[in-house]
């Protein structure tokens, strides 16, 4: 009896307190939704990453015949699913963005940043009489020339446009890849220097097993990747590559008529 004379005498107290403790429940109820769905959201958030990758060419591009193309092969440093010598070469080097979350990427831009000129100027404070470069504006093409063979032609077009994906799907799903082409003035600049540093300018040259351009501060290339996810909240990364180039052949005098390197773009 004492207790039902209790709640009759403060059922206002007891109405105000039970409503406070659903009101409690309500808060704790919502949270408990708004992190569920943090974590939904988190579970299925893309994540465009790229791993370090090797380019080929398939000669020195100073012995090249008139008219002959240069050709190009990559590879993941540290992929040993494929054979790396049984890689086909293309006309364009092409580096993979990978996207290994479980969401799905959409409006994928690809830009890189490399100070041409700085590279250009560099490759001039070393190159020898009978090479020059003649720039042609319009076209933002740089020539090199080689003042003792008019047949001679090597260029590169100085241009690097940001490159567009629609769409990567996510890991789990087999194609979650993509493939864009790597500006040529970064591999013809590179590949210069490193010929011109290291005095390979006929068919065959000496030894230089591994040379890092960072030792001679030549300009060094970044890639800015922005993406959103499937609801349009925007993600960004930066890639900031330390090149090196690494000699393929082994012993003796190196044959620049056929693929002697490759060059290692290294994600710092």
């Amino acid at each position: 009896m004492k207790l039902i004379n209790f709640l009759i005498e403060n059922k206002e107290l007891i109405l105000i307190l039970s409503g406070i403790g659903t009101f409690i429940s309500s808060i704790i109820a919502i949270f408990t939704l708004t992190e569920v769905k943090k974590q939904r959201l988190s579970l299925y958030k893309p994540e465009i990453l790229l791993k370090t990758f090797l380019v080929t060419i398939s000669k020195s591009p100073l012995v090249k015949e008139s008219g002959e193309l240069l050709y190009y092969k990559v590879s993941n440093f540290n992929d040993y699913s494929n054979n790396y010598n049984d890689i086909q070469f293309e006309v364009f080097p092409k580096y993979k963005v990978e996207n290994l979350g479980l969401g799905i990427a959409k409006n994928i831009t690809c830009k890189w940043s490399f100070d041409v000129k700085a590279a250009i100027k560099e490759i001039e404070k070393i190159m020898p009489n009978n090479l020059s470069f003649d720039y042609h504006k319009d076209l933002n093409l740089y020539f090199l020339q080689n003042n003792l063979n008019e047949e001679f032609h090597y260029s590169s077009n100085a241009d690097i446009h940001k490159q567009n994906i629609d769409y990567i799907s996510p890991i789990n799903i087999q194609q979650h890849f993509h493939f864009h082409s790597i500006p040529d003035i970064i591999i013809f600049t590179h590949i210069l220097f490193l010929l011109l540093k290291n005095d390979l300018i006929e068919e065959t040259g000496k030894d230089f097993h591994i040379f890092s351009f960072d030792k001679y501060k030549f300009p060094e290339p970044t890639l800015h990747i922005e993406y959103r996810d499937l609801n349009n909240k925007k993600h960004s990364n930066k890639f900031n590559f330390k090149l090196d180039a690494v000699q393929t052949q082994i012993g003796g005098e190196l044959d620049l008529t056929k693929e002697f390197c490759y060059l290692e773009f290294k994600i710092e």
